[in-house]
């Protein structure tokens, strides 16, 4: 045998002897879990699911989705292992839901902080309305003004409109808070206009680019919201035949999980609903 022939032949029995070391080592795992590689994964996928839920404090409906989906993941993999195979069906909407997921994140996240707006110039910053609490904003709502505020103290010549109506149990509009906000933070009152009839994003985005055309205000738009929230911003701007940059405000971590699949429902419910 010539010394290549060798080389290659040690090689050979190298590979071999480390895939046999990864396959003792995953059924060592299996064997100590009681769960297959795959079954694995899925109890982890189950796991962070149940974590972002309660992290979100179970306030809004992407807590309760990524919590039902948690008692899914998990409900499938005993059904399994008390079974004693793999159920097809079970692993194909799994592997459709996770890639799902994770397509929603990339794609989010594009439109949150890949689309930045030049700096300098005209433009109009419509900032979208959240809770309010008495005369001040909410935390969230307050992250997304500090952008907003940034943006405009970097940009002497953009407007802004402040969206966001009245709600049942508040004392002001949301868009009359904004403004309140700004005004205190060093942003001329002459610059913000306020847009206080809306109830909702599609309603944030009509009436303010009603302003936008009623005052000849520059059709440069950037949108401020939260990053999570941006994509749905941005499909009813082109709806309205527009469109817009996106500056974010800055979202904990540890609540995105849910309020991004919350938005991940609300993007489903418009496509569908209309």
């Amino acid at each position: 045998m010539g010394e290549a022939e060798k080389v290659c032949a040690e090689n050979g029995d190298r590979t071999k002897e480390k895939d046999k070391t990864e396959r003792g080592q995953v059924w060592q795992m299996s064997k100590k879990t009681g769960l297959s590689q795959k079954q694995t994964i899925y109890s982890a996928a189950a796991l962070l699911m149940l974590l972002s839920g309660a992290a979100g404090g179970l306030r809004n409906a992407g807590a309760w989705i990524l919590l039902a989906l948690a008692g899914l993941l998990g409900g499938g993999v005993f059904l399994e292992k008390r079974m004693g195979r793999e159920q097809t069906v079970f692993s194909v909407l799994v592997g459709v839901l996770l890639v799902g997921l994770i397509l929603h994140a990339v794609i989010w996240n594009y439109f949150a902080f890949g689309r930045q707006p030049q700096e300098g110039g005209e433009a109009t910053v419509i900032v979208l309305g959240c809770k309010i609490n008495g005369d001040s904003p909410s935390t969230m709502l307050r992250r997304r003004l500090l952008r907003a505020r940034d943006y405009l103290l970097e940009n002497p010549e953009a407007k802004c409109i402040v969206s966001g109506g009245r709600g049942e149990n508040e004392s002001y509009s949301e868009a009359y808070v904004m403004k309140k906000f700004l005004t205190e933070n060093g942003i001329d009152a002459q610059r913000i206009y306020e847009e206080d009839r809306s109830i909702n994003t599609d309603t944030n985005i009509r009436y303010s680019l009603e302003i936008v055309r009623s005052q000849g205000l520059s059709p440069r738009l950037v949108i401020c919201t939260d990053g999570f929230h941006q994509l749905r911003a941005w499909m009813y701007v082109k709806r309205n035949g527009m469109e817009a940059a996106a500056i974010s405000g800055k979202t904990p971590l540890w609540v995105i999980p849910s309020y991004a699949v919350r938005e991940l429902a609300g993007i489903f419910k418009m496509v569908l609903l209309g």
